[in-house]
């Protein structure tokens, strides 16, 4: 395997990482408001998970649309 796209794998799974993370700390914290105002539980983990999926889908297509725009300039 040449060694550009060994290196261009390890970055795809560095960013991966960032981007569950990130999605992790949204999710939390979408939760977490809903907590405190006063909405059960269950309410509160299903706003948390809507807001971890929301963040996750747009982390992914942030870099197809930098290179679509960098593909356009």
């Amino acid at each position: 395997m040449p060694k550009s796209t060994a290196h261009s794998g390890y970055t795809w799974q560095l960013w991966l990482a960032l981007y569950v993370t990130c999605s992790l700390v949204v999710g939390l914290a979408v939760t977490v408001l809903v907590l405190r105002s006063g909405v059960g539980t269950t309410d509160a983990v299903l706003a948390g998970g809507g807001g971890f999926a929301t963040s996750f889908a747009l982390c992914l297509a942030l870099p197809a649309t930098v290179r679509e725009l960098k593909r356009q300039t």
